[in-house]
């Protein structure tokens, strides 16, 4: 009588089979911490994006301030309060605003000069992330890491202004740019984007800068 055959599987087998299967979970999980991590960098792109339109709707609602003062006595415009070469994010303003040196315009009478200095206090603390804050110890966690804010004129038609004093319906037009920077996790290409200046070189290589930027064109009344 024929001798009957072993079924099953010997040890050998199942060690491979469970070699197989790890090498195969170990690349899952790599998958899914890559996929993490191009997922947080959309959620602060989606994020910077947020911020940049922000401030356009803020100086569009104070358009004579955007870049230069108008006629008068001297004052800080949103260009001036968030140059390229001193970019917003740090707290400055925004501590100001906390201690009273910068006026509650959303509770308070202000002329343009104060609201253009309480719009920039407040972008300057949505950038340092101030609307995020852990509990118990009020550290700061916004959602971008390191960011950072400019704002800078691309061009103005004023040079097309009839001679001073102009109609009252003659007008020009700024085009601003409002960008906003942060620190990627992973390298990428280096911004070369025409403004792409806002806050270069902070984040050590510069290609983990990221930016968005965002460009406003406002109309003025010719001086």
């Amino acid at each position: 009588m024929c001798c009957q055959l072993n079924r099953g599987f010997t040890l050998i087998e199942v060690l491979v089979t469970l070699v197989i299967l790890t090498f195969g979970l170990l690349g899952i999980a790599g998958l899914m911490a890559k996929g993490q991590r191009i997922a947080f960098e959309a959620y602060q792109r989606q994020q910077a994006v947020t911020l940049a339109s922000d401030m356009g709707e803020r100086i569009r609602g104070n358009r004579l301030l955007a870049i230069a003062c108008p006629a008068g006595p001297a004052c800080t415009t949103y260009g001036m309060g968030a140059p390229i070469n001193t970019p917003v994010g740090t707290g400055v303003y925004y501590n100001d605003y906390r201690t009273g040196a910068i006026k509650d315009c959303a509770t308070l009478t202000c002329t343009i000069q104060e609201l253009a200095l309480y719009d920039i206090a407040l972008w300057d603390g949505l950038l340092e992330g101030y609307s995020e804050q852990q509990m118990g110890s009020g550290t700061r966690i916004g959602g971008i890491v390191n960011a950072r804010g400019c704002i800078a004129q691309l061009s103005d038609t004023s040079a097309a202004c009839p001679v001073a004093p102009a109609p009252a319906v003659a007008v020009f037009s700024r085009t601003v740019r409002i960008s906003v920077t942060w620190q990627g996790n992973d390298d990428t290409a280096a911004p070369t984007a025409a403004n792409s200046a806002c806050a270069a070189n902070l984040y050590g290589a510069e290609t983990k800068r990221r930016i968005v930027t965002y460009d406003l064109l406002v109309s003025q009344p010719c001086p």
